[in-house]
């Protein structure tokens, strides 16, 4: 075989065994219908600046960034699964009640920046500096700074 041909032809494996990933630009209307509510509801006046939607293998999610720095990623059926408010402070109304009354009453002067959550619980960043973890009974199980 030529050598241009292998070259090929290991260039087409390597791309098999890459993740399929895929991203394309989307408009608000093309989000799930729950994300749609959540923007409107809790970032109304915020500018979208993105809304994109990306796959990867078969798992599809959509990301919506705003000019203030603002990024939200929701799974296919349109939950958010992080929030990150780097600037203003994550909606208290997108907090899980356990985690806010338990940040309100610990940290009473700090907000939640960013917020994570996947099967085994939540990952909460606050104002001032702390990382804390949450199981998915909403129970403390790791505070960082």
């Amino acid at each position: 075989m030529k050598r241009s041909k292998i070259l090929g032809l290991l260039a087409l494996a390597a791309m098999m065994l890459m993740p399929a990933t895929g991203c394309n630009a989307q408009t608000q209307a093309q989000l799930p219908k729950e994300a749609q509510t959540i923007v409107q509801k809790h970032f109304a006046g915020k500018q979208i600046l993105l809304v994109k939607q990306e796959m990867e293998w078969v798992r599809r999610h959509y990301d919506v960034v705003f000019s203030d720095g603002t990024k939200i990623e929701f799974d296919s059926k349109g939950q958010w699964v992080e929030i990150d408010c780097m600037h203003t402070g994550v909606p208290a109304a997108l907090v899980p009640h356990p985690i806010m009354a338990f940040v309100k009453k610990t940290y009473p002067d700090a907000v939640v920046t960013k917020i994570e959550r996947d099967r085994r619980g939540y990952d909460v960043d606050l104002s001032n500096g702390l990382d804390l973890e949450f199981n998915s009974k909403f129970q403390l199980i790791d505070v960082d700074n």
